[in-house]
């Protein structure tokens, strides 16, 4: 096969997605009959020959689901991660109690890339879930090109071209900044992951139209994703000068690491600093006062994700998007 001819090719020159092509070479019986022949009749034309992995598709032998965690985006003692596995895990027994779900880590310092083919090549799943997502993803990338059927849990810069669910994090994360601006603080500062994820613009995009809106001189910071960094940054705001009333987290686990910081600092969460967290995760221990939170179902946005993921992709793709809810507790009493 000459080394130029891909999936992506023949999608292009047949206009095409790349996974209906993709399904038609794999004799598919959801990709109608003249577009199956179409299709195979052009990839024998230019010498494409289906890889292994599309042969594997065709005969579904694998009936697995693949899910491989990225150590710098936390492990299994993160708790959004054991939440989204579990309710991932229920939902995909729910709806196709034949299939399982493969799940492996990679170490923060490997490519994850590398995991992804082998997983492929080797034939150990017929799909993915991809979390955590960034705006250029080379895992979307390389799965586009690659005609595995996935979906994300999160958009990408590419997000047209995929299927995916995610949570309305903009809208989210101005509700609570207003709900904090509405209590009188106006020295609100808040804690986001690395611009690099797609959610991490979603959620500050929140908050600096809030504070916009009610004519307040935002201040973000970019955390490493976990607890004691947010205890850090926090600990040095409320440590200096102008220090903020007031935290807007991107996540539970920053929101707790915040908690810490404000209580060393000698001050009472929710009496004397706002927070407010993101994900309704539980503490790692028992914690009072209670943490005021966006509040997502895990177990909503899983069947989503294996709804997705499960059903036939001939056509457009598909997108669901789910709104947060605003619990208010102890820590913007």
């Amino acid at each position: 096969m000459p080394p130029n001819i891909t999936l992506k090719h023949l999608a292009s020159q047949l206009g095409l997605s790349v996974t209906t092509v993709s399904r038609a070479l794999g004799g598919f019986e959801d990709v109608s009959a003249t577009t199956r022949e179409r299709v195979q009749a052009y990839a024998s034309e230019v010498g494409y020959k289906p890889n292994q992995s599309a042969r594997r598709l065709k005969t579904g032998r694998t009936s697995s689901v693949g899910y491989i965690m990225n150590g710098a985006q936390g492990d299994f003692r993160d708790q959004f991660n054991t939440r989204l596995l579990v309710a991932l895990g229920q939902a995909l027994h729910d709806a196709a109690p034949e299939h399982d779900l493969i799940v492996t880590t990679v170490p923060e310092d490997r490519d994850e890339l590398d995991t992804y083919k082998r997983f492929i090549d080797g034939g150990k799943v017929d799909s993915f879930v991809v979390a955590r997502t960034r705006i250029q993803d080379p895992r979307v990338d390389f799965l586009l090109d690659s005609g595995i059927p996935f979906v994300t849990h999160g958009r990408t810069g590419r997000a047209s071209e995929h299927d995916w669910v995610d949570i309305n994090a903009a809208d989210g994360f101005m509700r609570a900044t207003r709900h904090l601006i509405g209590l009188g603080h106006r020295n609100i500062l808040f804690l986001n992951f690395f611009s690099d994820l797609y959610t991490a613009v979603e959620r500050e995009t929140g908050y600096l139209q809030a504070m916009h809106d009610a004519g307040l001189a935002p201040s973000s910071r970019h955390c490493p994703h976990g607890y004691a960094s947010a205890y850090q940054v926090a600990h040095e705001a409320l440590s200096g000068a102008n220090a903020p009333t007031a935290f807007v987290c991107a996540s539970d686990i920053f929101a707790y690491g915040v908690m810490e910081a404000v209580s060393a600092c000698g001050h009472t969460p929710g009496k004397d600093i706002a927070i407010i967290g993101a994900d309704n995760l539980p503490p790692q221990m028992y914690r009072q006062p209670s943490l005021s939170t966006l509040d997502i179902s895990f177990e909503t946005v899983s069947q989503a994700l294996i709804e997705l993921v499960l059903a036939p992709q001939d056509g457009a793709p598909r997108h669901r998007c789910f709104d947060y809810d605003l619990l208010l507790r102890d820590t913007t009493a």
